[in-house]
């Protein structure tokens, strides 16, 4: 409704839409992705809160006049006061006596009787013959002129009953229910002041609350007046009075009214109820992006019915009353509200695309319409604080609860909701990926082009807003309430009226009754909270007697007497901050456990139940669409959004990647690790139109949030997948060299760490940019000498640093100091070897887990050097028998030397071409086995060898040729992916008998077994090392793709380009699609050993293949 009322200013109804940097935005759009990744804990901590509000009114309604029984069902009630300006005549008086005797022990017998004296020296020594009497002719006719009612009628006004009586307590309890000689129910409420309850039964009273009533005809409350003064003298001559000497000279009359609700309003009720049922049934038939429609409908009760228990436990504690409207008017709010942000919420989670990962959507979603929901939240805060001005005082009480229940439902709607909504996006992933998994395709709904304009409205199609309806409906729905307190007044109804603007009117309920008295001593309980406790069914009963029929009656209340019997000990009594600690101090010991027991039993609950609903998906995803186990290969098939081959592949240690396609399309792949699958996010659209193509160089950094693009025109640009934009400044490309470093680091700076986009080409130019400050990018020249290769390597003492190899032959280190690289070792010309040992690109990698600062440096050439990082100095060499690539080094498992301690390991394998075409040959060195049978293997020592220790020159080699190895990648884990074609076994030659059967069935055989689809021919296979186990895996496309993607697929002739996620998985392009390939966990020593005795013993290759149902491979012909 704000945007309605800024037009004029705006011109626009449509509300603002924050852009993408705008710090509101950012702060919902973090607050989204930290609630989609921890959404358990978020869900927890909102239950655990939920739960925690609600136990007071749901188990805590100890006082059986507060909570819920304290709200009339069907009935409205009010209680006003009365100026006599108006001319209103009382139709009856009442008059109190409170008796105190020591704190909250006023059933006690002394003060029993001590009241039963006062109680006849006012009203006579009248005993009854039963607390429940028949409803007499009198009663009936309302002939009766005075009557009381007193806590003594439990003891039938007998003295001798309650010195008779063993448990005063316990016949309180058990007499709750019964009826005084007024047929008025005596609940404790109305005869005591001050109660303590456990599990609604009394415990204690501070005071015996004496109830006189007479007509205002009869003369006998001058009587009742009289004798109240001669109390000190004769009924309790020791006592404390006050007023003292029972002068009881104020008075004020209220007007009470009990009506009952109407058909008419019953009616209204139903309808408006019947039209919110209606509008969510037809909103969630749209909803088809989720996976159980029926769980977000139990979501969206839970949450509501959580926020209107909670405000209810709010508006106890801040003593508002509630009784004026009935209980069914109050969840009516909260509906409309808690609805309208829901689905505000839902819509604009769909409107992003199902590709985009799960957390990126609701944080989107978030940032777009979370400030939307608090500017929204806010107006309806001003609007319901500005009707509270002008109601009643009844629907003022109504809009501090509607107040309280907004902030709640906004509370419940960023925590709770989202996460439930995250869950069920997810399960029906997961779904999806069963459903694919199992070739199960569904016949698509067809929609007609022209529906009727209720279809249309139901679906978002018109031109119609109903963004201020539910500001709209709130106002309305108040208004009306407060027209009900007025509709009886007067024949003609004016807008004043309705508004609530009557001169004269009441300011609150009963709250001059509270400067009736104000007694010297302690005391539990006011007059005016006594009255306010009183149910509506004790109101109902007393305006029964009085006025039969009638719906209202108009009291004349005179100021309480209270008496304070002699020797009554009030010290007691907490006051201010202690009565706040008795308060703490008494639920911690009677209600702790059961409120502990409660909360955790329900926090346990939902989590067991979240685990359950993803276990039951999860379990069959891994163990059917996701095909991979413990022990064995895996292969998980990404679909992405491409129509050509991919042809470029960037990836992140994390295991997120990004690809381009030849259509000139972008995706990106982020891998969540607590459900195995990726999410696909489709970036083409946004990017393309700023990008000049084609793309030559691409990165990610770790999180795969931040992506830079190398265009055609030397421009790199900078995209944020979290603003969904490009930064503001691009980088000029510094020459024409392609780049060694294209990469994002975590680098120091003044301010502490920040995220550097880096650039160093081959030419020796670099660039440096600060991501938090991208208005100056650094640039400089390392060197005038070409570089070779270079990397940027995080050492043990946690620094980073850039080591470089120029086109001499040299290395070079660099730290990162004020915004640029610095050298940080001088050019040695002995720390390499000649240059004709170094050629073509160079590579340059950390030792992981070796305990020590070491590279391992290759080249196009047959050597490996391994170079000490502190002092640059070569350690050791490795030659080999042919040319390797720089990614073709597969290291073992890192150890201690046995002879000198240091950095050695297990074995070490160099993937090489073979002379002969399609062949891999894996040259595997181990230490040499000694002379002891019994005694096992050393390891390889990196460092200048001691007479005791086996270096890399003295090392056992084992070579092994893999024939038509297809597209490979070596691994950390001391593994080798890839994916090749199936290799045809020859066809074994037919004995006589075989070759007849065959004759005999040709035709048979045509018929029934077509010639294999292309995606037969391929298989993923895994080389574990040193064994040199094989295993395989055929890739099969029917299992995982549906039939739209089978058509969409495309043909393939040679898999790649590879990238490494993971020291145990790599992605390889497989046409428009991309294959993840994981490779099992590395074997014991003890299989490792085994299959290096069998391969030293000329068994070569043992292949083991694991022929399982695949996840899909590549696409289909088209």
């Amino acid at each position: 409704m704000i945007w309605y009322l800024l037009y004029p200013l705006r011109g626009t109804t449509a509300p603002p839409r924050l852009s993408k940097d705008h710090f509101i935005r950012k702060a919902f759009y973090r607050h989204g992705i930290v609630t989609a990744q921890h959404w358990l804990l978020a869900m927890l901590v909102s239950v655990a809160i939920g739960v925690a509000l609600s136990y007071p009114t749901v188990f805590l309604s100890e006082n059986p006049t507060a909570g819920f029984t304290s709200i009339p069902h069907h009935v409205w009630t009010t209680a006003k006061s009365v100026d006599a300006t108006e001319g209103a005549r009382a139709d009856v008086e009442m008059r109190q006596v409170w008796v105190h005797g020591s704190y909250m022990r006023a059933l006690e017998k002394d003060v029993l009787k001590s009241a039963l004296v006062i109680q006849q020296s006012l009203v006579g020594e009248e005993k009854l013959a039963s607390t429940f009497p028949e409803l007499g002719e009198q009663l009936k006719s309302s002939e009766l002129s005075w009557g009381y009612h007193s806590p003594l009628m439990y003891w039938n006004n007998s003295e001798e009953a309650i010195d008779g009586d063993a448990d005063v307590v316990q016949t309180v309890n058990e007499q709750s229910r019964s009826s005084s000689s007024l047929n008025v129910a005596l609940r404790p409420a109305s005869v005591l002041a001050g109660k303590t309850f456990h599990h609604r039964k009394l415990v204690a009273a501070d005071a015996l609350v004496l109830t006189l009533l007479n007509k205002v005809e009869d003369g006998v409350g001058s009587q009742w007046q009289d004798k109240m003064h001669s109390l000190e003298g004769s009924a309790c001559p020791n006592c404390t009075l006050y007023p003292p000497h029972g002068e009881i000279s104020r008075s004020r009359v209220y007007e009470f009214t009990v009506t009952p609700l109407s058909l008419r309003e019953n009616i209204a009720l139903a309808f408006a109820y019947g039209c919110m049922a209606l509008y969510v049934l037809l909103s969630l038939r749209r909803l088809k992006a989720f996976h159980s429609r029926f769980g977000l409908v139990v979501t969206a009760i839970t949450q509501i019915t959580t926020s209107i228990v909670a405000s209810f436990t709010i508006c106890g504690m801040l003593k508002i009353n509630l009784a004026t409207i009935p209980q069914n008017a109050y969840p009516f709010i909260v509906l409309i509200i808690g609805i309208e942000n829901m689905f505000r919420l839902i819509n604009a989670i769909l409107a992003y695309p199902p590709t985009m990962a799960t957390d990126l959507r609701i944080a989107n979603a978030l940032g777009d319409v979370g400030p939307l929901s608090i500017a929204t939240a806010a107006q309806n805060l001003i609007i319901l604080w500005l009707l509270s001005t002008i109601v009643s005082p009844g629907v003022a009480a109504f809009c501090a609860y509607a107040i309280i229940a907004t902030l709640f439902d906004t509370f419940f709607l960023l925590t709770f909701f989202v996460a439930v909504l995250n869950v069920d996006i997810r399960r029906l992933e997961l779904q999806d990926s069963i459903a694919r998994s199992n070739h199960a395709t569904q016949k698509k709904r067809t929609t007609p082009a022209h529906g009727t304009w209720f279809d249309a409205l139901m679906h978002g199609r018109v031109p119609f807003s109903t963004r201020m309806a539910g500001s709209a409906v709130t106002t309305t729905f108040i208004l009306s309430l407060n027209y009900h307190f007025f509709e009886r007044k007067e024949t003609v109804m004016k807008l004043r009226h309705l508004l609530g603007l009557v001169v004269g009117r009441g300011s609150d309920d009963l709250t001059e009754y509270e400067s009736f008295a104000s007694p010297p001593m302690n005391a539990t309980l006011t007059p005016g909270e006594w009255i306010r406790m009183q149910d509506f069914d004790t109101a109902r009963e007393v305006m029964r007697l009085v006025k039969p029929g009638a719906h209202n009656l108009v009291i004349r209340i005179f100021s309480p007497l209270i008496v304070v019997l002699s020797g009554a000990d009030r010290t007691g009594v907490p006051q201010g901050m202690d009565a706040v600690t008795s308060a703490l101090r008494g639920f911690a010991l009677h209600h702790f456990y059961p409120f502990a027991v409660v909360v955790v039993f329900v926090v346990a609950f939902v989590a067991v139940l979240m685990n359950f609903l993803l276990w039951n998906e999860a379990s069959e995803a891994s163990e059917q669409a996701d095909e991979r186990s413990e022990d064995g290969l895996g292969v998980q098939h990404i679909a992405l959004p491409h129509r050509l081959d991919v042809v470029k592949i960037a990836s992140s240690p994390r295991g997120h990647f990004m690809t381009i396609g030849l259509d000139r399309s972008i995706a990106v792949s982020l891998y969540d690790r607590t459900q195995a699958i990726y999410f696909v996010d489709d970036l083409s659209s946004e990017v393309n139109t700023r990008l000049t193509w084609p793309i030559r160089n691409m990165a990610m950094d770790k999180s795969g949030e931040i992506l830079a693009f190398h265009c055609a025109n030397d421009q790199v640009m900078v995209f944020s997948r979290t603003l969904r934009g490009f930064l503001n400044t691009s980088i000029r490309y510094p020459d024409d060299h392609p780049p060694v470093v294209f990469a994002f680091e975590h680098l120091p700076a003044s301010s502490g760490p920040e995220h550097f986009f880096l650039i160093l080409t081959s030419g020796g130019r670099s660039i440096n940019m600060c991501l938090s400050d991208t208005t100056t990018p650094t640039t400089a020249a390392l060197s005038e000498r070409l570089c070779l290769g270079a990397s940027v390597i995080k050492l043990e003492n946690q620094s980073k640093q850039l080591f470089v190899v120029w086109e001499n032959a040299r290395l070079e280190t660099f730290t990162f100091d004020d915004g640029k690289w610095t050298p940080s070792t001088p050019r040695n010309p002995q720390c390499m070897p000649p240059l004709e040992h170094i050629s073509g690109a160079v590579s340059i990698q950390k030792l992981a887990e070796s305990g020590q600062d070491l590279l391992i440096i290759t080249s196009g050439s047959p050597w490996v050097y391994f170079v000490d990082a502190q002092t640059t100095s070569i350690l050791t060499t490795l030659p080999a028998t042919n040319t390797i690539s720089p990614q073709s080094i597969i290291l073992g498992r890192r150890t201690k030397c046995d002879a000198c301690v240091s950095p050695a390991l297990h074995d070490i394998t160099l993937a090489t071409e073979s002379t002969k075409p399609h062949h891999l040959v894996l040259e595997t060195r181990t230490p040499t086995p000694t002379e002891a049978a019994d005694s096992p293997p050393n390891s390889l020592c990196l460092t200048h060898p001691k007479t005791l220790c086996t270096s890399l020159e003295t090392a056992q080699t084992h070579t092994t040729t893999l024939p038509s190895p297809g597209t490979w990648r070596a691994l950390p884990s001391h593994a080798l992916l890839g994916i090749r074609k199936r290799p045809t076994p020859p066809p074994p030659a037919p004995t006589p008998a075989t070759a007849t059967t065959q004759l005999r069935n040709r035709h048979n055989r045509r018929s029934s077994h077509p010639p294999p689809s292309q995606e037969d021919t391929w298989e993923a296979y895994t080389l574990a090392l040193p064994s040199h186990a094989l295993q395989t895996l055929p890739l099969a496309s029917s299992s995982l793709e549906d039939d739209d993607q089978q058509h969409q697929s495309l043909y393939i002739t040679h898999p790649g380009p590879t990238a490494p996620l993971d020291s145990l998985s790599a992605a390889f392009a497989f046409g428009n699609a991309v294959k993840v390939l994981r490779a099992p966990a590395p074997t014991s020593e003890a299989a490792a050993l085994e299959g290096q005795m069998a391969a030293a013993a000329g068994m070569g290759v043992v292949v083991g293949s694991r022929r399982r149902g695949g996840t899909g491979s590549g696409r289909k012909a088209i």
